[in-house]
């Protein structure tokens, strides 16, 4: 049995739709935990005016932000899964099958994703591994997390989620990676290869719109804290390293392109000692001179070819 958590906040506009697609599933023994994180629109009413399911309930709490919503959702829960749904997201009818298909498969694993849609800006596309499709397989999440994750497409077991404090409060941005790469390095991760869930992108509130400069202390936060837990995990996924560096080396890219050269050194003088010294003092070098801008916008694609190399399942759209 399973227990969706649903935060809501300001979605009156697309919690009907979301929430149909919930009560729609072909496996029905869920129960659904909506946590009402003081909204100032009427989405609770459209809630009860929409559905009078008894699988239904609401919770009501003052403002505290997408976090604090989900963990009060799973500290009402009553069954050991959690899967996590956002109120403008979608799941396709055989969603929790699926992931219970893979929960009696793995029953000691920690954490399930699937494959899904992403629908943005009038497009449609797969976010999909492909080498994994139609498959229910134990995978090393830090393959690629970016095709692994998405919170509307993942299951937790209660326990894991409980004993690693949840998601972060007070985080605008990157929560759910921060609790998800944590569980990642202490447990085992299941994928499920079929289509099963739409990420609905370009919806008003969305935390997506929240500019960097916003946002950047939380992401900074989110590596931090990742990289706490595998640190005091005897650093034993090789993966964590390859990918972390990769990332890193992408989101400078993009900053070398753009001439932003603070949020670079903005990250250099924020992340941990021990994750910068992942890089050599000579790329740090090539990352904050700006008159090596094109020697190291060269370096970071090379090294982007031979992370390519490595077979990895990465996004095509």
């Amino acid at each position: 049995m399973i227990t969706v958590v649903i935060p809501l906040y300001n979605k009156a506009h697309t919690i009907t739709r979301t929430l149909d697609t919930v009560l729609n599933q072909t496996y029905k023994e869920f129960e659904v935990v909506i946590i009402n994180d003081g909204s100032t629109d009427d989405g609770v009413s459209v809630i009860q005016n929409f559905t009078t399911d008894s699988r239904v309930k609401i919770i009501n709490q003052s403002n505290q932000g997408v976090s604090v919503a989900r963990n009060e959702g799973v500290r009402h829960a009553k069954y050991e899964y959690i899967a996590f749904l956002d109120g403008d997201d979608e799941w396709l009818p055989n969603y929790l099958s699926k992931m219970h298909e893979a929960i009696q498969k793995f029953p000691n694993a920690g954490l399930f994703c699937s494959a899904g849609k992403v629908r943005s800006g009038g497009k449609e596309y797969l976010r999909q591994a492909d080498k994994y499709k139609h498959l229910i397989v134990e995978i090393d999440f830090f393959e690629n997390p970016h095709v692994f994750l998405h919170t509307s497409a993942t299951v937790v077991a209660k326990d894991l989620f409980k004993e690693s404090g949840g998601f972060p409060a007070g985080m605008k941005r990157n929560e759910d990676y921060a609790l998800f790469f944590k569980l990642a390095l202490k447990a085992k991760v299941i994928y499920s290869g079929f289509t099963l869930s739409i990420y609905v992108g370009d919806v008003e509130g969305q935390a997506t719109t929240i500019s960097f400069n916003v946002v950047k202390h939380d992401v900074i936060k989110r590596f931090n804290t990742v990289h706490d837990t595998w640190l005091k995990l005897e650093e034993k996924n090789l993966n964590y390293k390859i990918f972390t560096k990769y990332e890193l080396r992408h989101f400078f890219l993009a900053n070398l392109k753009a001439k932003n050269y603070n949020n670079i050194l903005f990250f250099k003088e924020n992340i941990q000692p021990n994750l910068c010294k992942m890089f050599s003092s000579g790329e740090w070098f090539l990352f904050i001179n700006r008159f090596f801008r094109k020697f190291a916008i060269a370096f970071v694609y090379v090294t982007k070819i031979r992370w390519r190399l490595r077979g990895y399942p990465r996004l095509n759209y």
